[in-house]
């Protein structure tokens, strides 16, 4: 029976979904979700184009599947072109079909001789494509490169990846030609190449020759760290104060009078942001050290004990909800929340009152409270920690890659749990939130058998135990000069970089709400002590002699 579940398992994952619910349902996320949902039913190409005819969007996680299920020759061969072999690429002479199978990075890896072929190929049509892949036969390739033009050179050393960037652009350019790739908008993206990456190390002092440009905040940022790393500290603080006021979210404001901080060591920069409204790391660590006090969140919400009006399990009931809020002002908003105020629109009256609030009080609830009832604190602080970053609690919530629920559990992660768990579910039973708790509580008990710190689990959490794996084994979070500050700003992966710093800023406070006023700061020192922190280090510790 057991071996029989495992087979029949994924057909249960997928919800009975009609042609006719998807036309008369609102166009938006919710439907996209359930056309990819549809489309991996057993229905025909005529259905198949009736529902991808319905897609809001270009929707590449639904064009895949439509390509399976249909029988129009033009999308079956788009479909074919993008997933070409580098051995049937030879044999296409198609250029549309060989421009969607060759990326940069593809032909790079090729011979010379299959270069010239592909390339001749492509030029009637695409030929500046053509001529960036005859570039990869001239010798020296990074000269020819750079002796192409600035926009050229830099297609190039942003789409090959990382190994290729280490091993033909990690070199020392003049001062002049460092500042001609600078006028240039694509030079904010390779800025945090160079940067967070250690084997970039040529690249990174040729950034030390900048002089004034017009960049982003963030690059401004991350040229502050590199200078940093050169102990060009008069640079780094002149960086931070460019990125400072450059800065459009507080987050960001924050960060950059942190550092000025954790540089300079004056108290005024400490002062500023122990005075902010925001609740983030920095703006912690400073009240922290000054001790000051914060209080400008909310748990727990004065609500009527009656019946709901809406079923915020439903994601279309979600989605026109969200518009309205978005739509609304002040005064609409707080008609909603005097309609939405029953013990059982919890999540939702508190996603209106933070909106109210002007995001200057924060919503720290703890909804859910028989989910989590059987919970240690520490496991408690953070299943709220991680569920307020995913959805605001928000049962419903689906994102563009169609996590979904309170946890925002990935498809192939549900799969994968219920398999384990010996369990038929579909994914839209990811929409009852104790069922997604549940679930997610699953996954985090195995992450906590490897990574023991909140901050690393988070990362695992984002971008799964792997990629975690790998980046404390890079040589990151040890012991030296600003650290692990500097660890937590170089991780190359951007969004589990930013969301690991909210999550933990999100346990400390529902630890102090649970009961355990305990302190931001131990918890930054403990990162740089694999035996607190994790298993991969600490292995490797003590496999040395």
């Amino acid at each position: 029976m057991r071996k029989l579940l495992f087979f029949l398992s994924p057909l249960l994952l997928f919800a009975d979904i009609t042609l006719l619910q998807l036309q008369e349902a609102p166009s938006g996320r919710a439907r996209n979700f359930n056309i990819w949902q549809f489309m991996q039913q057993d229905i025909n190409a005529t259905q198949a184009k009736s529902a991808y005819a319905l897609t809001q969007g270009h929707n590449r996680k639904i064009f895949i599947k439509y390509a399976k299920k249909t029988d129009d020759k033009i999308v079956i061969e788009s479909s074919r072109c993008s997933t070409l072999s580098t051995k049937a690429l030879f044999k296409e002479t198609n250029a549309t079909c060989i421009n969607k199978g060759l990326s940069l990075k593809k032909a790079l890896n090729l011979t010379q001789e299959q270069r010239l072929s592909l390339s001749q190929n492509l030029k009637p049509r695409y030929e500046s494509k053509s001529e960036l892949i005859l570039l990869m036969n001239d010798k020296p390739f990074i000269l020819k490169a750079l002796q192409s033009g600035e926009k050229n050179y830099l297609k190039l050393f942003n789409s090959l990846g990382s190994k290729n960037r280490q091993r033909y652009f990690n070199v020392m350019l003049s001062k002049e030609r460092i500042n001609a790739l600078a006028k240039e908008k694509a030079f904010n993206k390779s800025i945090k190449y160079i940067v967070t990456d250690k084997k970039m190390f040529r690249m990174q002092e040729s950034l030390l020759q900048l002089q004034a440009c017009d960049l982003s905040a963030q690059s401004y940022f991350f040229l502050a760290l590199n200078a940093l790393n050169f102990k060009a500290t008069t640079k780094a603080m002149f960086y931070l104060e460019i990125a400072q006021k450059k800065a459009y979210y507080q987050n960001n404001k924050d960060k950059a009078l942190f550092w000025m901080y954790l540089i300079s060591k004056e108290k005024s920069y400490l002062e500023e942001l122990a005075q902010g409204y925001d609740l983030n790391m920095y703006t912690l660590y400073a009240k922290e050290l000054l001790r000051v006090k914060y209080n400008n969140y909310f748990s727990a919400l004065t609500l009527e004990d009656k019946k709901s009006k809406l079923n915020l399990q439903d994601p279309y009931v979600w989605e026109a909800l969200l518009d309205k809020i978005r739509a609304s002002n002040k005064e609409e908003l707080e008609v909603l929340l005097k309609k939405y105020n029953s013990k059982e629109d919890e999540v939702l009256h508190a996603f209106i009152y933070s909106k109210v609030l002007k995001y200057k009080v924060h919503n720290y609830i703890l909804p859910y409270k028989k989910a989590t009832q059987d919970l240690s604190n520490d496991d408690k602080a953070l299943l709220y920690a991680l569920a307020r970053q995913e959805s605001h609690f928000i049962p419903s919530a689906i994102s563009h890659s169609y996590a979904l629920g309170v946890m925002q559990m990935m498809p192939f992660l549900i799969k994968a749990l219920a398999k384990q768990r010996h369990e038929e579910t579909k994914l839209n039973d990811m929409f009852d939130p104790y069922k997604n708790i549940s679930y997610a509580s699953t996954h985090l008990r195995y992450l906590q058998k490897h990574l023991y710190h909140p901050l690393f689990i988070a990362y695992a959490y984002n971008g799964g135990i792997g990629f975690t794996k790998r980046h404390l084994l890079k040589g990151t979070f040890l012991k030296g000069s600003f650290e692990p500050f500097l660890s937590m700003e170089l991780m190359a992966n951007t969004e589990s970089r930013e969301y690991g710093k909210k999550v933990l800023t999100n346990y400390v406070v529902y630890k102090k709400i649970l009961g355990e006023d305990i302190k931001l700061i131990p918890l930054l020192e403990m990162l740089t002590e694999p035996i607190h922190t994790d298993r991969f280090r600490t292995r490797v510790l003590s496999s040395l002699p």
